[in-house]
């Protein structure tokens, strides 16, 4: 609503005019507040985004950390074992069996020395004084290897076969079994090729049976 040119307002022209204006600013805000909710939900909407990625992302690197600490710890056991290996084979190299002097020895080392008629033995036996040179202790490695030499060293005089260890080891029951005599064989046959054990023939059915061989410790 304007003006003709050279006429005066009426009082009710502009109470019209007012009213006109009322009109059309009610309208202009309540466009700008359709327009302003509408940002504000996109607002909300884009911040609830932004939460979620930033929750996603504290998992992946807390499962990063564990993976990098796991593979750290992987990596040491790893340079652990080389290390352990190495010193084994080393500790190896030096074992040497020294066979016991006995108490009742005679003067004459030539006699001493002569093999009896009607006994052959795969390996001198010791006593475990010989615990006395740093050398000759064996170090034992592998739960079983060690149970089998604390079982022969509970008789250390006697002639041990399979089948004892291996009712010692898994019971009477299993003792008689054939498996569990060829498992406690390869226990025996392993200590013996370390020098802890002797292996022998005894009885005329020269049955194989083991004997104390040297003084020895858990690895």
């Amino acid at each position: 609503m304007s003006l003709i040119n050279g006429l005066d307002a009426s009082a009710d022209w502009v109470a019209k005019d007012m009213e006109a204006m009322l009109r059309e600013c009610d309208a202009l805000i309540a466009s700008k507040d359709e327009h302003f909710a509408r940002l504000a939900a996109g607002v909300e909407k884009l911040q609830a985004e932004m939460d979620q990625i930033s929750r996603e992302r504290a998992v992946v690197v807390a499962d990063r950390e564990k993976a990098e600490q796991v593979l750290r710890t992987f990596h040491e056991a790893v340079e652990e074992g080389k290390g352990l290996r190495q010193s084994r084979g080393r500790a190896q190299s030096r074992l040497r069996v020294v066979p016991a002097v006995p108490e009742s020895a005679p003067a004459d080392h030539g006699a001493a020395d002569a093999p009896r008629a009607g006994v052959k033995e795969e390996a001198p036996a010791t006593s475990i004084s010989a615990a006395g040179d740093s050398d000759a202790v064996v170090r034992v490695t592998g739960e079983r290897s060690v149970a089998v030499m604390r079982i022969v060293t509970s008789d250390p005089d006697r002639s041990w076969t399979p089948r004892d260890i291996a009712v010692r080891l898994e019971g009477q029951d299993q003792g008689g079994d054939h498996a569990a005599q060829s498992r406690a064989r390869a226990l025996l046959d392993s200590l013996a090729k370390r020098g802890a054990l002797v292996k022998r023939r005894e009885g005329d059915d020269r049955r194989c049976v083991f004997r104390l061989a040297a003084a020895w410790e858990a690895a």
